[in-house]
């Protein structure tokens, strides 16, 4: 029969049966179906004047229509006029008996100067008696219950349980009633249309549904009827404003194979309860619309949850497995699939175009996001500040500062790789460039003992040739560009773009031709550079020889043998001192001022990413604001100033290892000093920070952590450091029922920690909840005093799925649709599903909450006297 929705329903239909209305305005029976469909009705209550004359007609001329027609009776009590109602297909005989009850003969039927012997109380509890209920009629107009000569009487008319509803006209008429009844009454108030036309000022088809109400239920009959007026707050709405809303929804679930197979589960928009005994498949049913969305309990933040869960869907759904989820959102049909296997496949994602289905490439997380949580989860988000962020950011679009944040972390990578390479090309320069005085004075002493033109000719060839070798080594050895790639997708739903993909793809492959030769041509060209470079790196060695060769002679004519090797000694001197002055050059030139613009880069990418996370805390801390004024007098939120220091904490032990630091000066570090500014002035050798050092902190300590990162080379781990983040924490306060004072999330039991995170989640927002067990660990009271209310005020915004055993969530919440699992001893199976006021639901509902009829009635008898 399906889930409970709104219908359209008109309880006050008038035919030719009553005296003063015509065939000429109604027609034939047909005529009236066909007038109440066009109206837009989905129910209709035949209620002519004293008689159900045409009642059985009218329940013939609905056969194979949608519209569902109930028999009744507007009758004229001694106290103004009674709507009597009974379910579809009651015999008029029925209803005619309990007018000749009442005083109304049969030769009196349809009259309207006769009235019945009794008022409307006695009058009503002889229809309960005949299994219908009653409705006094237009209560604020001539003859109603408020124009009742005795006030006190009327007033407590109005607060009478024997009343199914009350049906009024003016607008201002239900504020009159709970004034005049003290607010006791808690009667459904209805309106309906008396098949009244106002232009023709008489009863006619034409006015048929001008009023109307709408009842929430599985189906508009008598049954649904007695259900939602018995809950009028979320059954009865009378603005068809209050039955649409356009919140996503998943609509349904089915898994190909394993222990939900050819189980199709399918969701009301609003809240769905699934119920049945342990490993009966109600928890897996959320943690395979979980994985099929791809959102899972996070590993990272709950390692032992998502071990348990991924068993779990090991064993009961098998390889190869197809999961399947539909979901809607502003009347888009999504279907998203995904196969479960050791290593699972990426869900994908489909979209309805005119009834046939076409795959996207959008991840399923961008096009449904869903607030789940499994088994205890609540709960360890209740023990974990950072985690419990999650509740925030659900509602938040961070997609584009998560991606900028992203970027700027890898720009940031690349530019601490640049700055340790160049680093550590100044610490070889200076190491190369410090023996260049030496060098200097050591060849002035040795250039007085030859001729200065051979010493001055000699220096020359030995730089030329260093220049040479030194280029040989600036060659790179490999490709020296990256390959720029483009993936083109595929149009796949709209044909139309199909050629222009085409004409991109095509301007890609030529891309890619014009790459390869400018790679080739580029490597062709660095070839033929190395070829000069060594033939001129061989010529100069030649000539180098030869000029040696004839410096030696001449030197051993003059000198002998030790000559040549202070020539000798001349010649590495000179080399060296070439390699220490390009080393001074190049730091001079080059290394250092490279670094100087590396730096300056590196701050301006941590001021960006500064400014990134300041956005991500801005916009939570605006979410904090709107979850507080709707939390308000429960929860209070708030992020501190200083997030979780603990990730780099991890970091700063790391650093220390070899060092002696002790614990407590990496304590103080980790809360007093941002990792921005300690690795910025370790960078710098700067033992004081900077500015005053926290208590605790000696000059020393932070010698020994830059001297110990110097000896080890740890600067990568301290640039990593410097970036890492301190995520932001969410406090929660909560207000115990027995006082006014709010205590911190972490002060309280689990139960009060797992009903403040509910009321949080519950706060406010239109994606779909999914939770496995909210009641666990919560006190029965505090899930009807903070979920039930919570839930049944934010009806109709929100889709809710539960596998539940709370009586609370099912019942008092009232929930739309209620699936009910059982397990065989190979595989789960569909009891039932639909609203809770049909029969069989009702049964299975009482004994999966309360175990059935029997223990109910023994613990009922025993708590009514608490009910007296």
């Amino acid at each position: 029969m399906g889930w409970a929705k709104f219908w359209a329903v008109d309880l006050h239909v008038h035919t030719p049966a009553s005296e003063d209305a015509s065939d000429g305005d109604f027609g034939n029976p047909k005529d009236v179906v066909r007038a109440a469909r066009a109206a837009g009705l989905d129910c209709i209550a035949v209620t002519d004047h004293n008689t159900a004359g045409w009642c059985d007609a009218m329940t013939d001329a609905a056969e194979g229509e949608s519209l569902v027609v109930l028999p009744g009776v507007e009758i004229s009590t001694t106290e103004g006029h009674l709507l009597g109602i009974w379910e579809e297909g009651t015999a008029s005989s029925v209803i005619e008996d309990v007018l000749v009850r009442i005083g109304i003969s049969r030769a009196d039927f349809g009259r309207l100067d006769v009235t019945s012997h009794q008022g409307l109380l006695e009058t009503a509890e002889e229809i309960q008696k005949a299994s219908g209920i009653a409705i006094p009629a237009h209560i604020d107009k001539e003859r109603g219950l408020l124009g009742l000569a005795v006030r006190n009487h009327a007033n407590a008319l109005l607060a009478s349980p024997v009343f199914a509803a009350l049906e009024f006209v003016s607008q201002a008429t239900p504020e009159v009633v709970k004034q005049r009844s003290s607010g006791k009454s808690t009667t459904a108030f209805i309106q309906n249309s008396d098949a009244y036309d106002a232009s023709l000022n008489r009863h006619a088809s034409s006015g048929i549904g001008v009023r109307r109400t709408w009842i929430k239920a599985a189906r508009p009959d008598l049954i649904g009827l007695k259900h939602a007026l018995n809950d009028p707050s979320l059954r009865v709405a009378l603005s068809e404003a209050r039955t649409q809303s356009d919140h996503a929804r998943i609509t349904a679930a089915s898994v190909s194979q394993g222990f939900l197979k050819d189980i199709n589960l399918t969701f009301s928009p609003d809240m769905n309860c699934l119920l049945g005994g342990t490993g009966s498949g109600k928890s897996l049913s959320l943690e395979v619309i979980r994985f099929a969305l791809n959102q899972q309990v996070d590993a990272d933040a709950f390692p032992q949850i998502r071990d348990e869960v991924d068993n779990r869907l090991r064993v009961a759904l098998g390889p190869d497995s197809e999961v399947t989820v539909d979901f809607e959102i502003s009347g888009e049909r999504h279907r998203v699939q995904r196969r479960y296997s050791v290593i699972p496949g990426a869900p994908v994602v489909f979209k309805d175009v005119n009834g046939n289905w076409f795959e996207t490439d959008v991840p399923v997380t961008q096009v449904l996001k869903v607030a789940a949580f499994s088994q205890g989860e609540v709960l360890e988000y209740a023990r974990q500040p950072v985690g419990r962020m999650a509740l925030i950011d659900a509602e938040l679009d961070l997609a584009d500062l998560g991606l900028e944040s992203a970027r700027i972390k890898g720009e940031l990578h690349i530019n601490g790789e640049a700055l340790i390479r160049l680093r550590a090309r100044e610490y070889q320069l200076v190491e190369s460039a410090a023996d260049e005085k030496q060098l200097t004075e050591r060849i002035a002493q040795l250039s007085d003992l030859f001729e200065s033109d051979m010493v001055t000719l000699q220096a020359e060839w030995t730089k030329d040739k260093a220049a040479v070798t030194k280029l040989l080594a600036e060659i790179p050895s490999g490709p020296s560009s990256t390959e720029i790639t483009f993936r083109v997708p595929d149009a796949k739903v709209i044909k139309a773009n199909a050629a222009r993909f085409e004409r991109i793809r095509a301007a890609v492959a030529d891309f890619a031709g014009v790459q390869d030769n400018a790679r080739q041509l580029q490597e062709n060209g660095l070839l033929e550079l190395k070829k000069v470079l060594e033939q001129s790196q061989d010529d100069i060695g030649v000539e180098f020889d030869t000029f040696t060769d004839e410096f030696d002679a001449l030197l051993s004519e003059k000198g002998g043998t030790s000559v040549k090797l202070l020539r000798s000694e001349l010649e590495t001197a000179q080399t060296k001192l070439g390699h220490s002055q390009a080393a001074s050059e190049e730091l001079r030139e080059e290394v250092r001022p490279h670094i100087t613009r590396t730096m300056f880069d590196r701050e301006q990418l941590l001021n960006e990413l500064k400014t990134v996370r300041g956005a991500i805390r801005a916009m939570r801390r605006s979410r904090i604001d709107v979850l507080n004024r709707k939390t308000a007098g429960h929860v209070k939120l708030d992020i501190p100033t200083s997030g979780d220091t603990a990730a780099y904490r991890e970091k700063l032990e790391a650093l220390k290892v070899g060092s002696r630091v002790r614990e407590s000066v990496l304590d103080s570090l980790a809360k007093s000093v941002h990792p921005f500014a300690l690795a910025r002035s370790i960078l710098g050798g700067d033992a004081t920070l900077g500015g005053q050092l926290p208590e605790g902190v000696a000059a020393t300590d932070v010698a020994r952590l830059i001297t110990n990162i110097d000896d080890r080379s740890s600067w990568d781990e301290l640039l990593s450091l410097q970036i890492v983040d301190t995520p932001d924490i969410l406090r929660i306060k909560f207000r115990k029922p027995e006082g006014q004072a709010y205590a911190g999330i972490e002060d309280l039991s689990h139960g009060q920690k797992c009903t403040a995170i509910l009321v949080v989640l519950l706060a406010d927002g239109d994606n779909p909840v999914l939770v496995d067990q909210p009641e666990d660990a919560l006190h029965a009271p505090w899930i009807e005093d903070y979920l039930v209310e919570r839930l049944r005020s934010l009806r109709g915004h929100r889709q809710y799925v539960f596998a539940t055993r709370s009586p609370g969530l099912v019942v008092s919440a009232d929930a739309e649709q209620i699936i009910t699992l059982r397990a065989t001893a190979q595989a789960g199976e569909l009891e039932a599903s639909g609203s809770l006021e049909r029969h069989d639901l009702n049964k299975l509902a009482l004994h999966h909450l309360e175990g059935g009829r029997p223990p109910f009635e023994r613990r009922a008898k025993k708590l009514i006297p608490s009910m007296s």
